[in-house]
């Protein structure tokens, strides 16, 4: 026997335990009928049995015992199995109770105005045992089942939240970027949403020895719980290589070291890793497939080189330090694909060559510490509400000491 026929079946014990545990609330006014329902009930396994000989009576147990079914005749004095059937349903707590009603008529009429009153099914009057037990035991498996999969549901749910704050805890904190934002005399201006409940983006920054600043962004393939799991583990492998990171092409050369023996085939990241001299404007970068960063001044726009091969995909892929010069006036900004990919309104991708028009309008503004909060702005304007894949977006600004 299979390790998942094994499972499967102890969880049909599980679940037939239950159903033969339930509460059944049995509701009749005549004696007679409710001792032979509960006759044919008690022969079918069933023990945990409740009686109520009226609507009123059966309204009041409901609300102290909590039944998982009831078994509700129709034509009762003062309180009838319609009202039960009404009074149950307007109460959130009763609206996924199964009522099964008993009636001698099953004209289309009566199934309608049944129906409508909350009823889930019918037996029929006589009852018919095997019948009886029948729609019993299907309910009962039914309810136990979506009792079950909510359950489940609730704590994947509440997995996902702590999931998400653990990587959210991955990304530099505010106290973070502010050491950095001093230590580097710039201001760093970042955003990061996932698709889904997790995502697999990931950007951070650092300082580092000689005046200089790190700052990284990647990308994992796909989204969802897969690409989070890889996030956490390419942020725990870079933090294996401090002595790197003054390097950028060293420090991707040993993270792929790591990664590309231990990611699944089709699994990858692409990133950009750049090592800037905050007094000087040197920077020495290296690229794995990322959308190729923006270098920004009221100037215009020129690109950075960001090609190579993605992280993870083979063991030797050569990269290469490249060497620049951000000015004085000069912004860097790297963001993830999406948003050059993501369909806009008109069902167009706005392109690189459509975010260099709206970054270099924007360059214009005077208060450039904000650039990415206007594109953005403008971005989700012409968006729906879910992506399809994470969006992050970072840019290092030159403080001028102007906001």
């Amino acid at each position: 026997m299979t390790s998942n026929t094994a499972r499967n079946d102890e969880e049909n014990q599980e679940l037939m335990q239950s159903v033969y545990a339930a509460r059944i609330l049995i509701v009749d006014d005549m004696a007679l009928m409710r001792q032979m329902i509960g006759m044919c009930l008690s022969r079918g396994g069933y023990q945990n049995l409740l009686y109520a000989a009226d609507g009123d009576e059966a309204l009041e147990i409901v609300a102290k015992e909590a039944p998982d079914i009831l078994v509700l005749d129709l034509n009762m004095p003062r309180v009838s199995g319609y009202e039960v059937c009404r009074e149950l349903r307007a109460d959130e707590r009763f609206g996924g109770l199964p009522i099964l009603v008993q009636s001698a008529s099953e004209t289309p009429e009566e199934r309608v105005e049944v129906f409508a009153a909350g009823a889930t099914d019918f037996v029929s009057k006589p009852i018919n045992q095997p019948e009886l037990l029948a729609r019993v035991r299907m309910h009962l498996e039914n309810r136990f089942l979506i009792h079950s999969l909510s359950d489940f549901r609730q704590r994947m749910q509440s997995e996902l939240v702590m999931a998400r704050e653990m990587q959210q805890s991955l990304l530099p904190d505010p106290a973070t970027i502010g050491e950095v934002e001093k230590a580097s005399q710039t201001k760093i201006e970042s955003f990061y949403r996932a698709s889904f409940e997790l995502g697999g983006d990931l950007w951070g920054c650092w300082d580092l020895p000689d005046d200089r600043l790190g700052i990284f962004v990647l990308d994992i393939a796909g989204h969802g719980v897969g690409a989070a799991l890889n996030t956490f583990r390419v942020h725990a492998t870079m933090a294996r290589f401090l002595r790197a990171r003054v390097d950028p092409a060293k420090f991707l050369t040993e993270l792929n070291a790591v990664l590309a023996p231990s990611f699944p085939l089709g699994q990858f990241a692409t990133m950009f890793y750049a090592v800037v001299n905050h007094k000087t404007g040197h920077m020495v970068y290296s690229g794995a497939g990322a959308p190729r960063p923006m270098v920004i001044s009221d100037r215009g726009v020129r690109l950075l080189d960001s090609t190579g091969v993605p992280v993870g995909i083979i063991n030797k892929p050569d990269y290469i330090n490249i060497e620049d010069k951000l000015e004085p006036d000069e912004s860097l900004f790297c963001y993830s694909d999406v948003l050059i990919e993501a369909p806009q309104s008109s069902g167009e991708m706005l392109g690189e060559d459509g975010l260099i028009a709206w970054v270099e309008e924007q360059a214009q503004h005077p208060d450039r510490h904000r650039l990415i909060t206007r594109l953005l702005r403008r971005f989700f304007d012409g968006q729906p509400s879910l992506l399809p894949d994470d969006l992050t977006a970072v840019a290092i600004h030159p403080d001028r000491g102007d906001t």
